[in-house]
Protein backbone atom coordinates (compact mmCIF):
# COMPACT_ATOMS: atom_id res chain seq x y z
CA UNK A 1 0.00 0.00 0.00
CA UNK A 2 1.14 3.62 -0.99
CA UNK A 3 1.98 5.02 2.44
CA UNK A 4 1.18 8.48 1.03
CA UNK A 5 -2.32 7.33 0.25
CA UNK A 6 -3.10 6.74 3.54
CA UNK A 7 -2.35 9.70 5.17
CA UNK A 8 -4.89 12.69 5.46
CA UNK A 9 -3.90 15.86 7.01
CA UNK A 10 -7.13 15.65 8.67
CA UNK A 11 -5.39 13.39 10.93
CA UNK A 12 -2.36 15.59 11.24
CA UNK A 13 -2.35 19.12 10.69
CA UNK A 14 -3.55 21.72 12.94
CA UNK A 15 -7.62 21.53 13.66
CA UNK A 16 -8.63 24.95 12.38
CA UNK A 17 -6.16 24.79 8.95
CA UNK A 18 -7.02 21.24 8.37
CA UNK A 19 -11.08 21.49 8.36
CA UNK A 20 -10.40 24.95 6.43
CA UNK A 21 -8.13 23.73 3.70
CA UNK A 22 -10.11 20.11 3.41
CA UNK A 23 -13.49 22.72 2.78
CA UNK A 24 -12.39 25.50 0.40
CA UNK A 25 -12.15 22.42 -2.39
CA UNK A 26 -16.01 21.42 -1.17
CA UNK A 27 -17.48 24.31 -1.06
CA UNK A 28 -16.16 25.15 -4.53
CA UNK A 29 -17.29 22.26 -6.02
CA UNK A 30 -20.67 22.91 -4.07
CA UNK A 31 -20.95 25.98 -5.45
CA UNK A 32 -20.01 24.70 -9.14
CA UNK A 33 -22.59 22.09 -8.62
CA UNK A 34 -25.62 25.28 -7.60
CA UNK A 35 -24.44 26.77 -11.39
CA UNK A 36 -25.87 23.80 -12.94
CA UNK A 37 -29.39 24.82 -11.63
CA UNK A 38 -28.41 28.99 -11.84
CA UNK A 39 -26.64 28.92 -15.22
CA UNK A 40 -30.20 26.78 -16.57
CA UNK A 41 -32.58 29.42 -15.06
CA UNK A 42 -30.21 32.25 -16.39
CA UNK A 43 -30.14 30.76 -19.79
CA UNK A 44 -33.77 29.81 -19.73
CA UNK A 45 -35.43 32.90 -18.40
CA UNK A 46 -33.03 35.78 -20.78
CA UNK A 47 -33.59 33.50 -24.26
CA UNK A 48 -36.61 31.60 -23.47
CA UNK A 49 -38.79 33.57 -21.66
CA UNK A 50 -39.79 34.19 -17.96
CA UNK A 51 -42.61 31.33 -18.53
CA UNK A 52 -39.76 28.97 -18.90
CA UNK A 53 -38.02 30.74 -15.85
CA UNK A 54 -41.43 29.63 -13.72
CA UNK A 55 -41.52 26.20 -15.34
CA UNK A 56 -38.00 25.57 -13.91
CA UNK A 57 -38.88 27.23 -10.58
CA UNK A 58 -42.06 24.43 -10.80
CA UNK A 59 -39.37 21.54 -11.49
CA UNK A 60 -36.70 22.55 -9.20
CA UNK A 61 -38.55 21.40 -5.71
CA UNK A 62 -39.51 18.12 -7.00
CA UNK A 63 -35.91 17.68 -8.39
CA UNK A 64 -33.61 18.91 -5.71
CA UNK A 65 -35.86 15.43 -3.91
CA UNK A 66 -34.90 13.13 -5.90
CA UNK A 67 -31.10 14.42 -6.45
CA UNK A 68 -30.50 15.06 -2.69
CA UNK A 69 -31.87 11.85 -2.04
CA UNK A 70 -29.11 10.69 -4.52
CA UNK A 71 -26.32 12.33 -2.75
CA UNK A 72 -27.48 11.91 1.05
CA UNK A 73 -27.45 7.50 -0.04
CA UNK A 74 -24.15 8.42 -1.39
CA UNK A 75 -23.15 10.52 1.65
CA UNK A 76 -23.93 7.95 4.09
CA UNK A 77 -21.47 5.32 2.95
CA UNK A 78 -18.07 8.12 3.01
CA UNK A 79 -18.98 8.80 6.60
CA UNK A 80 -18.85 4.89 7.56
CA UNK A 81 -15.62 4.87 4.92
CA UNK A 82 -13.82 8.02 6.80
CA UNK A 83 -14.15 6.23 10.02
CA UNK A 84 -12.50 2.77 8.40
CA UNK A 85 -9.76 4.93 6.76
CA UNK A 86 -9.14 6.60 10.66
CA UNK A 87 -9.34 3.16 12.07
CA UNK A 88 -6.35 2.14 8.95
CA UNK A 89 -8.96 -0.87 8.10
CA UNK A 90 -8.58 -0.11 4.21
CA UNK A 91 -9.84 -3.80 3.92
CA UNK A 92 -13.22 -2.74 5.93
CA UNK A 93 -13.22 0.27 3.57
CA UNK A 94 -12.83 -1.36 0.36
CA UNK A 95 -16.03 -3.65 1.49
CA UNK A 96 -17.88 -0.92 3.01
CA UNK A 97 -17.51 1.09 -0.42
CA UNK A 98 -18.23 -1.70 -2.90
CA UNK A 99 -21.38 -2.33 -1.07
CA UNK A 100 -22.45 1.29 -0.90
CA UNK A 101 -22.01 1.06 -5.05
CA UNK A 102 -23.92 -2.19 -5.33
CA UNK A 103 -26.87 -1.29 -3.33
CA UNK A 104 -26.56 3.02 -4.59
CA UNK A 105 -26.83 1.50 -8.09
CA UNK A 106 -29.85 -0.35 -7.40
CA UNK A 107 -31.61 2.30 -5.73
CA UNK A 108 -30.67 5.57 -7.91
CA UNK A 109 -32.33 3.17 -11.30
CA UNK A 110 -35.46 1.85 -9.20
CA UNK A 111 -35.90 5.15 -8.20
CA UNK A 112 -34.99 7.25 -11.57
CA UNK A 113 -37.40 4.82 -12.86
CA UNK A 114 -40.74 5.79 -10.08
CA UNK A 115 -39.58 9.18 -10.01
CA UNK A 116 -39.94 9.76 -14.19
CA UNK A 117 -43.78 8.20 -13.83
CA UNK A 118 -44.67 10.68 -11.04
CA UNK A 119 -43.67 13.92 -12.36
CA UNK A 120 -46.52 14.99 -13.91
CA UNK A 121 -49.02 14.31 -11.13
CA UNK A 122 -46.56 15.72 -8.85
CA UNK A 123 -46.42 19.28 -10.34
CA UNK A 124 -51.22 18.82 -10.20
CA UNK A 125 -50.36 17.97 -6.91
CA UNK A 126 -48.08 21.21 -6.55
CA UNK A 127 -51.41 24.09 -8.44
CA UNK A 128 -48.61 24.05 -10.80
CA UNK A 129 -50.37 26.07 -13.37
CA UNK A 130 -51.10 24.26 -16.59
CA UNK A 131 -48.93 26.61 -18.62
CA UNK A 132 -46.05 25.71 -16.74
CA UNK A 133 -46.50 22.18 -16.57
CA UNK A 134 -45.24 20.50 -20.15
CA UNK A 135 -42.27 22.61 -19.56
CA UNK A 136 -41.35 21.20 -16.05
CA UNK A 137 -42.28 17.98 -16.51
CA UNK A 138 -39.88 17.26 -19.69
CA UNK A 139 -36.76 18.83 -17.88
CA UNK A 140 -37.86 16.78 -14.69
CA UNK A 141 -37.89 13.19 -16.93
CA UNK A 142 -34.50 14.44 -18.99
CA UNK A 143 -32.80 15.71 -15.73
CA UNK A 144 -34.49 11.69 -13.80
CA UNK A 145 -33.38 9.61 -17.31
CA UNK A 146 -29.66 10.90 -15.97
CA UNK A 147 -30.01 10.34 -12.39
CA UNK A 148 -27.33 7.40 -12.15
CA UNK A 149 -24.61 9.68 -13.14
CA UNK A 150 -25.26 12.50 -10.29
CA UNK A 151 -25.03 9.60 -8.12
CA UNK A 152 -21.62 8.38 -9.11
CA UNK A 153 -20.28 11.28 -9.52
CA UNK A 154 -21.13 12.01 -5.69
CA UNK A 155 -20.35 8.45 -4.50
CA UNK A 156 -16.25 8.86 -5.91
CA UNK A 157 -16.79 12.32 -4.95
CA UNK A 158 -17.44 11.11 -1.04
CA UNK A 159 -15.12 7.97 -1.76
CA UNK A 160 -12.09 10.18 -2.59
CA UNK A 161 -13.14 12.86 0.52
CA UNK A 162 -12.84 9.79 3.18
CA UNK A 163 -9.71 9.36 2.42
CA UNK A 164 -8.25 13.00 2.77
CA UNK A 165 -8.49 14.18 -0.79
CA UNK A 166 -11.33 17.05 -1.31
CA UNK A 167 -9.57 18.60 -4.33
CA UNK A 168 -9.62 15.90 -7.29
CA UNK A 169 -13.55 15.82 -7.11
CA UNK A 170 -13.63 19.75 -8.00
CA UNK A 171 -10.87 19.76 -10.83
CA UNK A 172 -14.06 17.76 -12.96
CA UNK A 173 -16.78 19.53 -11.36
CA UNK A 174 -15.18 22.66 -12.87
CA UNK A 175 -15.15 21.14 -16.20
CA UNK A 176 -18.46 20.04 -16.10
CA UNK A 177 -19.74 23.31 -15.30
CA UNK A 178 -18.06 24.59 -18.14
CA UNK A 179 -19.30 22.11 -20.18
CA UNK A 180 -22.97 22.95 -19.14
CA UNK A 181 -23.14 26.34 -19.56
CA UNK A 182 -21.41 25.80 -23.08
CA UNK A 183 -24.33 22.78 -24.09
CA UNK A 184 -26.92 25.39 -23.03
CA UNK A 185 -25.37 27.85 -24.91
CA UNK A 186 -25.38 25.67 -28.06
CA UNK A 187 -28.74 23.51 -27.41
CA UNK A 188 -30.68 26.68 -26.76
CA UNK A 189 -29.89 29.46 -28.69
CA UNK A 190 -28.26 27.86 -31.24
CA UNK A 191 -30.06 24.89 -32.09
CA UNK A 192 -33.73 26.55 -30.27
CA UNK A 193 -34.38 23.25 -28.14
CA UNK A 194 -35.40 25.57 -25.17
CA UNK A 195 -36.19 23.60 -21.91
CA UNK A 196 -34.98 20.21 -23.42
CA UNK A 197 -32.02 21.98 -24.06
CA UNK A 198 -31.48 23.24 -20.92
CA UNK A 199 -31.96 19.66 -19.49
CA UNK A 200 -29.96 17.86 -21.67
CA UNK A 201 -27.08 20.17 -21.06
CA UNK A 202 -27.52 19.03 -17.53
CA UNK A 203 -27.50 15.97 -17.95
CA UNK A 204 -24.87 14.97 -20.61
CA UNK A 205 -22.31 17.32 -18.23
CA UNK A 206 -22.89 15.33 -15.29
CA UNK A 207 -21.89 12.31 -17.14
CA UNK A 208 -18.55 13.45 -18.21
CA UNK A 209 -17.40 14.67 -14.66
CA UNK A 210 -18.84 11.28 -13.34
CA UNK A 211 -16.79 8.95 -15.68
CA UNK A 212 -13.88 10.86 -15.56
CA UNK A 213 -13.94 11.01 -11.65
CA UNK A 214 -14.64 7.05 -11.92
CA UNK A 215 -11.62 6.59 -13.82
CA UNK A 216 -9.19 8.83 -12.02
CA UNK A 217 -10.15 7.33 -8.61
CA UNK A 218 -9.66 3.82 -10.37
CA UNK A 219 -5.52 4.97 -11.33
CA UNK A 220 -4.86 7.07 -8.93
CA UNK A 221 -5.83 5.59 -5.76
CA UNK A 222 -4.95 1.74 -5.13
CA UNK A 223 -6.73 2.01 -1.98
CA UNK A 224 -10.00 2.83 -3.46
CA UNK A 225 -9.71 0.01 -6.52
CA UNK A 226 -12.38 -2.30 -5.90
CA UNK A 227 -12.09 -6.42 -6.93
CA UNK A 228 -15.15 -9.01 -6.72
CA UNK A 229 -14.92 -9.93 -3.20
CA UNK A 230 -15.55 -6.10 -2.47
CA UNK A 231 -18.42 -5.57 -4.21
CA UNK A 232 -19.90 -9.26 -2.41
CA UNK A 233 -23.04 -8.21 -0.25
CA UNK A 234 -22.42 -7.90 3.35
CA UNK A 235 -25.08 -8.52 5.61
CA UNK A 236 -23.89 -6.40 8.96
CA UNK A 237 -21.97 -3.93 6.13
CA UNK A 238 -25.20 -3.35 4.11
CA UNK A 239 -27.05 -2.89 7.60
CA UNK A 240 -24.68 0.10 8.63
CA UNK A 241 -24.20 1.30 5.10
CA UNK A 242 -28.43 1.46 4.88
CA UNK A 243 -29.02 3.01 8.59
CA UNK A 244 -26.33 6.23 7.82
CA UNK A 245 -27.39 6.65 4.26
CA UNK A 246 -31.21 6.58 5.09
CA UNK A 247 -30.28 9.13 7.48
CA UNK A 248 -28.96 10.91 5.52
CA UNK A 249 -31.38 10.43 2.59
CA UNK A 250 -34.45 11.47 4.55
CA UNK A 251 -32.36 14.74 6.13
CA UNK A 252 -31.94 15.87 2.74
CA UNK A 253 -35.69 14.56 1.76
CA UNK A 254 -37.21 16.29 4.72
CA UNK A 255 -35.56 19.78 3.54
CA UNK A 256 -36.86 19.59 -0.08
CA UNK A 257 -39.87 18.55 0.90
CA UNK A 258 -40.93 21.17 3.22
CA UNK A 259 -39.91 23.54 0.08
CA UNK A 260 -41.77 21.50 -2.11
CA UNK A 261 -44.67 22.16 0.51
CA UNK A 262 -44.21 25.72 0.12
CA UNK A 263 -43.71 25.63 -3.69
CA UNK A 264 -47.65 24.69 -3.82
CA UNK A 265 -48.35 27.50 -2.10
CA UNK A 266 -46.04 30.11 -4.22
CA UNK A 267 -47.59 28.11 -7.45
CA UNK A 268 -51.45 29.94 -6.49
CA UNK A 269 -49.47 33.35 -7.36
CA UNK A 270 -49.17 34.81 -10.65
CA UNK A 271 -45.94 33.55 -13.18
CA UNK A 272 -43.89 36.39 -12.58
CA UNK A 273 -44.21 35.85 -8.61
CA UNK A 274 -43.01 31.85 -9.29
CA UNK A 275 -40.33 33.03 -11.57
CA UNK A 276 -39.02 35.65 -8.98
CA UNK A 277 -39.32 33.00 -5.87
CA UNK A 278 -37.25 30.40 -7.98
CA UNK A 279 -34.20 32.60 -8.22
CA UNK A 280 -34.03 34.25 -5.00
CA UNK A 281 -34.06 29.89 -4.00
CA UNK A 282 -31.52 29.19 -6.39
CA UNK A 283 -29.80 32.20 -5.03
CA UNK A 284 -30.12 30.89 -1.34
CA UNK A 285 -28.59 27.77 -2.66
CA UNK A 286 -25.99 29.22 -4.18
CA UNK A 287 -25.83 31.39 -0.77
CA UNK A 288 -25.27 28.59 1.86
CA UNK A 289 -22.45 26.71 -0.11
CA UNK A 290 -19.45 28.16 1.79
CA UNK A 291 -21.44 26.81 5.26
CA UNK A 292 -22.35 23.49 3.39
CA UNK A 293 -18.67 22.67 2.48
CA UNK A 294 -17.14 23.46 5.43
CA UNK A 295 -19.45 21.30 7.88
CA UNK A 296 -19.22 18.25 4.64
CA UNK A 297 -15.51 19.23 6.08
CA UNK A 298 -15.58 19.07 9.68
CA UNK A 299 -17.97 15.54 9.05
CA UNK A 300 -14.83 13.48 7.39
CA UNK A 301 -12.75 15.54 9.85
CA UNK A 302 -14.60 14.24 13.09
CA UNK A 303 -15.31 10.83 11.71
CA UNK A 304 -11.72 10.44 10.66
CA UNK A 305 -10.54 11.78 14.14
CA UNK A 306 -12.93 9.76 15.92
CA UNK A 307 -12.20 6.44 14.29
CA UNK A 308 -8.47 6.79 14.74
CA UNK A 309 -9.28 7.66 18.76
CA UNK A 310 -8.13 11.42 18.61
CA UNK A 311 -10.80 12.55 20.49
CA UNK A 312 -9.16 15.52 21.54
CA UNK A 313 -8.01 16.56 17.97
CA UNK A 314 -12.11 15.91 17.30
CA UNK A 315 -13.09 18.18 20.17
CA UNK A 316 -10.61 20.75 18.85
CA UNK A 317 -12.15 20.84 15.26
CA UNK A 318 -15.63 21.18 16.33
CA UNK A 319 -14.39 24.11 18.70
CA UNK A 320 -12.31 25.75 15.39
CA UNK A 321 -15.90 25.98 14.13
CA UNK A 322 -17.55 28.24 15.57
CA UNK A 323 -14.72 30.85 14.09
CA UNK A 324 -16.25 29.98 11.07
CA UNK A 325 -20.05 29.53 12.07
CA UNK A 326 -19.72 33.69 12.98
CA UNK A 327 -17.89 34.81 9.83
CA UNK A 328 -20.12 33.26 7.30
CA UNK A 329 -23.37 33.73 9.25
CA UNK A 330 -22.42 37.15 9.12
CA UNK A 331 -20.95 38.21 5.86
CA UNK A 332 -23.87 35.75 3.95
CA UNK A 333 -26.41 38.08 6.02
CA UNK A 334 -24.62 41.24 5.30
CA UNK A 335 -24.57 40.07 1.30
CA UNK A 336 -27.85 39.24 0.51
CA UNK A 337 -29.22 42.42 2.24
CA UNK A 338 -26.80 44.66 -0.19
CA UNK A 339 -26.50 42.59 -3.25
CA UNK A 340 -29.94 40.58 -3.18
CA UNK A 341 -31.44 42.96 -6.23
CA UNK A 342 -28.58 43.00 -8.12
CA UNK A 343 -28.46 39.10 -8.40
CA UNK A 344 -31.58 38.01 -8.88
CA UNK A 345 -31.80 41.01 -11.93
CA UNK A 346 -29.32 38.56 -13.27
CA UNK A 347 -32.29 36.18 -13.65
CA UNK A 348 -34.83 38.45 -15.37
CA UNK A 349 -35.77 42.14 -16.21
CA UNK A 350 -38.86 42.24 -14.94
CA UNK A 351 -39.94 44.26 -12.31
CA UNK A 352 -42.15 41.64 -10.01
CA UNK A 353 -39.65 38.86 -11.02
CA UNK A 354 -37.05 40.98 -8.98
CA UNK A 355 -39.58 42.23 -6.63
CA UNK A 356 -40.47 38.80 -5.55
CA UNK A 357 -37.23 37.43 -5.40
CA UNK A 358 -35.12 40.58 -4.00
CA UNK A 359 -37.81 39.62 -1.07
CA UNK A 360 -37.40 35.91 -0.56
CA UNK A 361 -33.51 35.78 -0.65
CA UNK A 362 -33.17 39.03 1.72
CA UNK A 363 -35.93 37.98 4.13
CA UNK A 364 -34.18 34.34 4.43
CA UNK A 365 -30.58 36.28 4.39
CA UNK A 366 -31.48 37.36 7.88
CA UNK A 367 -31.86 33.90 9.20
CA UNK A 368 -28.43 32.79 8.02
CA UNK A 369 -26.08 32.60 11.14
CA UNK A 370 -29.28 29.78 12.71
CA UNK A 371 -29.05 27.93 9.58
CA UNK A 372 -25.15 27.96 9.99
CA UNK A 373 -25.36 26.90 13.86
CA UNK A 374 -27.96 23.95 12.29
CA UNK A 375 -25.52 22.70 9.77
CA UNK A 376 -22.69 22.34 11.92
CA UNK A 377 -24.82 20.39 14.93
CA UNK A 378 -25.60 18.17 12.05
CA UNK A 379 -21.95 17.75 10.81
CA UNK A 380 -21.29 16.65 14.22
CA UNK A 381 -24.14 14.37 14.86
CA UNK A 382 -23.65 12.59 11.53
CA UNK A 383 -19.49 12.36 12.59
CA UNK A 384 -19.87 10.55 15.96
CA UNK A 385 -23.43 8.43 14.90
CA UNK A 386 -26.18 10.08 16.77
CA UNK A 387 -27.99 9.76 13.67
CA UNK A 388 -32.05 9.93 15.26
CA UNK A 389 -30.76 13.72 16.65
CA UNK A 390 -29.58 14.42 13.14
CA UNK A 391 -32.69 13.36 12.04
CA UNK A 392 -35.12 15.03 14.68
CA UNK A 393 -33.67 18.52 13.99
CA UNK A 394 -34.11 18.70 10.46
CA UNK A 395 -37.47 17.62 10.67
CA UNK A 396 -38.27 19.89 13.38
CA UNK A 397 -36.92 23.00 11.05
CA UNK A 398 -39.59 21.64 8.33
CA UNK A 399 -42.05 20.99 9.86
CA UNK A 400 -42.23 24.48 11.70
CA UNK A 401 -40.86 26.01 8.13
CA UNK A 402 -43.60 24.56 6.25
CA UNK A 403 -46.92 25.32 9.16
CA UNK A 404 -45.60 29.04 9.43
CA UNK A 405 -45.07 29.37 5.79
CA UNK A 406 -48.84 28.86 5.49
CA UNK A 407 -49.72 30.82 8.68
CA UNK A 408 -47.60 33.79 8.23
CA UNK A 409 -48.96 33.81 4.53
CA UNK A 410 -52.47 33.77 5.94
CA UNK A 411 -51.92 36.43 8.47
CA UNK A 412 -49.41 38.89 6.05
CA UNK A 413 -49.13 37.91 2.32
CA UNK A 414 -46.22 36.77 0.24
CA UNK A 415 -43.89 38.72 2.50
CA UNK A 416 -45.14 37.39 5.65
CA UNK A 417 -44.34 33.84 3.72
CA UNK A 418 -41.05 34.98 3.13
CA UNK A 419 -40.12 35.07 6.68
CA UNK A 420 -41.25 31.59 7.55
CA UNK A 421 -37.40 30.06 6.74
CA UNK A 422 -35.79 32.40 9.79
CA UNK A 423 -38.98 31.84 11.85
CA UNK A 424 -38.18 27.93 11.59
CA UNK A 425 -34.82 28.27 12.07
CA UNK A 426 -35.09 29.51 15.19
CA UNK A 427 -36.43 26.35 16.22
CA UNK A 428 -34.19 24.15 14.60
CA UNK A 429 -30.92 26.11 15.89
CA UNK A 430 -31.98 26.02 19.61
CA UNK A 431 -32.42 22.07 19.41
CA UNK A 432 -29.67 21.68 17.75
CA UNK A 433 -27.50 23.90 19.88
CA UNK A 434 -28.60 22.11 23.31
CA UNK A 435 -28.18 18.90 21.77
CA UNK A 436 -24.97 19.63 20.69
CA UNK A 437 -24.22 21.18 24.30
CA UNK A 438 -25.27 18.16 25.85
CA UNK A 439 -23.34 15.54 23.57
CA UNK A 440 -19.98 17.59 24.09
CA UNK A 441 -20.04 17.99 27.89
CA UNK A 442 -21.16 14.19 28.48
CA UNK A 443 -19.53 12.57 25.47
CA UNK A 444 -16.95 14.10 23.39
CA UNK A 445 -15.24 16.11 26.46
CA UNK A 446 -14.79 13.45 28.33
CA UNK A 447 -13.18 11.75 25.73
CA UNK A 448 -11.09 14.45 25.21
CA UNK A 449 -9.87 14.85 28.89
CA UNK A 450 -9.51 10.82 29.36
CA UNK A 451 -7.35 10.74 26.64
CA UNK A 452 -4.99 13.86 27.70
CA UNK A 453 -4.85 12.52 31.44
CA UNK A 454 -3.53 8.75 29.93
CA UNK A 455 -1.57 9.90 27.19
CA UNK A 456 -1.80 9.02 23.39
CA UNK A 457 -0.58 5.65 24.22
CA UNK A 458 -3.04 5.15 27.23
CA UNK A 459 -5.86 6.19 24.83
CA UNK A 460 -6.16 2.98 22.53
CA UNK A 461 -7.42 1.86 25.45
CA UNK A 462 -10.89 3.72 25.27
CA UNK A 463 -13.77 2.91 23.24
CA UNK A 464 -14.52 4.76 19.91
CA UNK A 465 -18.00 5.57 19.90
CA UNK A 466 -19.85 2.98 17.99
CA UNK A 467 -21.64 3.56 14.20
CA UNK A 468 -25.23 3.34 15.54
CA UNK A 469 -27.56 5.13 17.66
CA UNK A 470 -26.60 4.09 20.80
CA UNK A 471 -24.34 6.57 22.17
CA UNK A 472 -27.64 9.01 21.87
CA UNK A 473 -28.98 7.10 25.14
CA UNK A 474 -25.97 7.86 26.91
CA UNK A 475 -26.77 11.67 26.40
Amino acid sequence: MDAELTKSPLLTASPSRAILKFSLPLIIGDFCQQLYNVVDAIVAGRFIGTNALAALGAANPIMNIVIFLLIGFAMGGGVIMSRHFGKKDYEGLKTVMGNALVIGVIFTLAFSIVSICLTNPFLKLLNTKDTLIGGADVYLKIVFAGAIFTYLYNFYCFAVRSVGDSFTPLIFLFVSVILNAALDVLFVVVFKMQIVGTALATVLAQMFSAFLCMLYTHRKFPILRLSKRHLAIDRRCIFEITSYSLSMSIQQVFVYVGRLAIQGLVNTYPENVVAGVNSGSRLDALLQTPMRGYTNALTTYVAQNMGAKKYKRAVDGYKASWAAVAVFGVVSTLFTVFAGKWLVMLFDDNAEVIEAGTGYIVSIGAGYMLMCIIVQSQAVFKAIGMLKTFVVSTFLSIVFRIGLSYLFEYLWGLDGMFWAPTASWVVGGTYCFVAMMIAYRKKLLPLAKSQQDMGFKGSAALSAPKDTTEDEKKI
